[in-house]
């Protein structure tokens, strides 16, 4: 789904407007916010500094100002104005203001402090936001709302929420200009600092059975069950389920003993209904924590947090401690629709100490078993190797089988051989080929990337003069306009191979091609060298789809370009070139590196696909999975830091196998199951009320909105600063009902 309904887009500009209304109540908090007050060079209450003093200037300006008579302004590469404003200790705060930028490009960029010590301060948030230019006004694009400047120049900036320590009455707070142009102009008017009501969040845990010594208990999938919690008062008298055909479906259930208590696991029974589900269907695992003492931002758990499921069972649970296991359900793709029970037992050792009923209801419809839009995350086999125990094609397949089942894909756990021989190449490739039929056969695979180069972009962004493949330089001049003669010959031909080996073997599906990574547009080599060896490859294979991971779509690489991978930060201000990249035909996929962070909600990562949806995108690739198994979180175990990167863990001791899967990891699963709900609710009302049934339409559009709702915003990256959607997880499983409910009313009605 794109957005292009004229509803949505007055939804957001409303929402836009609501939020600069209701934002004025907060004005008095921070010191002279519209700049007003004060004598000689600057406003009372705030200081600029210059980090290069030589290339910047700031100014207290009474010519140009967004409300009152003053502003202040910023003019280089990097300098900034602050301030203290007053808070209340433990509230939530919502920062918001209005620039003017000239001369760009630019950008904005904020941060909040509080202080850990003497002389440190740690960051409650951090924001750089690339500024739209004075004269880019907003508009309604194909009946989407466009952010951009007001008609005096002004641009409204959500800054997003920070929280305010529980020991701190005042916070820090610095705005400043980056710039690579010396020219860069940048004013600043009306901060705005407002308080946030806290959110009232149910308790949704709830007492199965009491047994000697102890209680079994339980809470939604989404919640966190901490280790330290007190027991619930509420109590129910059975684990209730509900699923679609195909669908996965997960619970948590938690042990208390009041003494220690030894060797404890759980059995079950088939599950009986309309047919039989077995006792194969349903897989236990046991939460074990991570100790996260460095928390990724102002809302993350510090100190053990529930995530690893681990085969480690049966377990001995200390006196107290509030044990959680993780239970997966897969109903099968044929299941008979209907109600379904059985009988879970809480055992120790091989004695029954309680059991509950298992209820699950099957609903008539079934979802695809491949995602609708294009996931991908990320397998580094040559991370994962080293760490497993035994033959390395059984690893490879373990993590194929558990990536693809969590609907994702990867790349091929091999590489392709090359060697150059004058201008031919002799390719090793069967290998290859023969893990992309496997995946095409296996898990329905429907796309794969080509490997033709990589070219590493030395961590500047910037498209290297000094490029090479297979040690041979790429480019013939230094305008990156001419590729050399010695590489386009041995690269085409391999080109040209590597196409005809997938053709044969018949896996040239959605051919896609990335050579370099985030690379700047902005620099006009950059695009030079993108541009010649994007026509290269189209001249040899004019099927091949060219795809960059950049801020935004670029004008000049329209004709060459077929998808484009965003960071979220930079969505708003790349709506125009997104706008028109789809008007040209092409995809537009996003990633963001501050969904999956363990120390934060879980129900964070099951949005993740909801807000997807909400925006219309057409993929999402991610460096989630094992990518980050280096670095300061070699050993994510123990690394004691909010991590971006971990939503599989490695093995810790020889005789554990892998991949051992976190609850994110299986979240983000049922989020994407629900995006298959929303896919499917659209598709059907689309094709009623093409039918001239509208009424029957609307039951699954009243769905979908409702569903939407419930997801504000992409979240920021820096200090995870934000929970730009609900928290109230029973909302979630009504919605996620709603959907499944018009889902079979609507199918009636065809």
């Amino acid at each position: 789904m794109r957005l292009q309904s004229s509803a949505m887009a007055i939804i957001v500009l409303l929402s836009a407007t609501c939020c600069i209304a209701s934002a004025q109540d907060g004005l008095a908090a921070v010191p002279n916010a519209g700049f007003e007050e004060g004598e000689g060079e600057a406003p009372v209450g705030w200081s600029y500094y210059a980090w290069d003093k030589e290339a910047s200037r700031g100014w207290w300006d009474d010519e140009i100002a967004h409300t009152g008579a003053r502003s202040v302004g910023m003019q280089g590469l990097n300098s900034g104005w602050s301030t203290t404003i007053p808070v209340t200790p433990g509230s939530i705060c919502n920062l918001s203001l209005h620039y003017r930028a000239e001369d760009g490009p630019s950008k904005v960029v904020i941060y909040v402090r509080y202080p850990v010590g003497a002389r440190e301060q740690t960051v409650g948030l951090y924001l750089p936001i690339v500024t739209l230019p004075h004269d880019q006004q907003g508009a309604f694009v194909e009946g989407v709302w466009v952010e951009g400047a007001d008609e005096r120049g002004w641009v409204h900036a959500d800054a997003g929420d920070f929280k305010v320590p529980e020991t701190e009455e005042q916070v820090s707070l610095l705005i400043k200009l980056a710039s690579e142009n010396p020219e860069a102009r940048l004013w600043l008017d009306d901060i705005v600092v407002t308080e946030r009501a806290q959110a009232e969040v149910t308790d949704t845990a709830r007492v199965l059975a009491r047994f000697n010594g102890g209680a079994l208990w339980t809470d939604d999938e989404n919640r966190k069950i901490l280790p330290e919690r007190d027991l619930p008062d509420a109590t129910t008298d059975a684990v209730e389920l509900t699923a679609a055909r195909g669908e996965y479906e997960s619970f948590q259930l938690a042990v208390t003993p009041e003494t220690d208590m030894s060797t404890v696991s759980f059995a079950w029974s088939d599950l009986t209904g309309p047919a039989t589900i077995t006792t194969d269907a349903l897989r236990c695992r046991r939460i074990e924590h991570v100790d996260i003492q460095q928390t990724t931002g102002p809302f993350g758990h510090q100190g053990l947090n529930p995530d690893p499921l681990t085969e480690r069972l049966p377990v001995d649970i200390p006196a107290s401690f509030n044990q959680g296991f993780w239970f997966t359900l897969q109903v099968p793709a044929d299941q008979a629709p209907g109600d379904y029970s059985g009988e879970l037992s809480l055992l120790s050792g091989e004695d029954v100490i309680a059991s509950v009923p298992l209820r699950l209801r099957v609903h008539d419809f079934a979802i695809p078993p491949r995602p609708s839009m294009d996931v991908r995350s990320a397998f580094r086999y040559n991370l994962v190797l080293p760490r497993e125990a035994g033959e390395p094609q059984d690893v490879i397949r373990r993590y194929y089988d558990n990536i693809y089942g969590h609907r994702s894909r990867c790349a091929p756990a091999v590489s392709v051989g090359v060697e150059v021989q004058g201008d031919t190449v002799e390719l090793n490739i069967a290998q290859y080929i023969e893990h992309l039929v496997m995946m095409r056969d296996s898990y329905g695979v429907d796309r794969f990337d080509l490997p033709v180069l990589w070219i590493s972009h030395k961590s500047d962004h910037m498209m290297p003069p000094d490029a090479s493949w297979q040690g041979i330089p790429i480019f013939a001049n230094e305008d990156l306009t001419e590729l050399s003669a010695d590489f386009t010959r041995p690269f085409s031909d391999y080109v040209t191979k590597l196409v005809a080996a997938y053709r044969d073997a018949g896996v040239f599906l959605s051919p896609m091609v990335r050579f370099i990574d985030e690379p700047r547009l902005a620099d006009e080599r950059t695009r030079n060298g993108i541009r010649a060896i994007s026509e290269l490859l189209l001249d040899i294979e004019p099927e091949l789809r060219i795809l960059h991971t950049v801020s935004a779509p670029h004008p000049d690489l329209m004709d060459i370009t077929h998808s484009w991978i965003l960071h979220t930060d930079a969505w708003e201000a790349a709506l125009p070139q997104i706008m028109a990249a789809r008007a040209e035909g092409d995809t537009v996929l996003v990633y963001n590196n501050a969904v999956n962070i363990v120390d934060h909600e879980p129900i964070r990562t099951r949005l993740w696909p909801w807000l997807l949806r909400k925006y219309g995108v057409d993929g999402t690739y991610s460096w989630w999975g094992t990518v980050c198994w280096r670095g300061q979180w070699e050993d994510p175990w123990t690394a004691g830091v909010g991590s971006s990167g971990v939503m599989l863990y490695p093995p810790r001791t020889p005789d554990e196998q892998g991949p051992i899967d976190s609850i994110r990891w299986e979240l983000f699963r049922e989020g994407l199951e629900d995006f298959e709900y929303m896919v499917m609710a659209e598709q059907l009302a689309e094709r009623l009320e093409a039918a001239g049934n509208a009424e029957a339409a609307k039951v699954g559009r009243d769905a979908l909105e409702a569903a939407l709702s419930l997801v504000e915003r992409w979240p920021s990256v820096r200090a995870a600063n934000d929970q730009p959607y609900t928290l109230d997880v029973e909302a979630i499983d009504a919605a996620r009902e709603q959907l499944a409910a018009a889902i079979v009313s609507m199918q009636g009605a065809e």
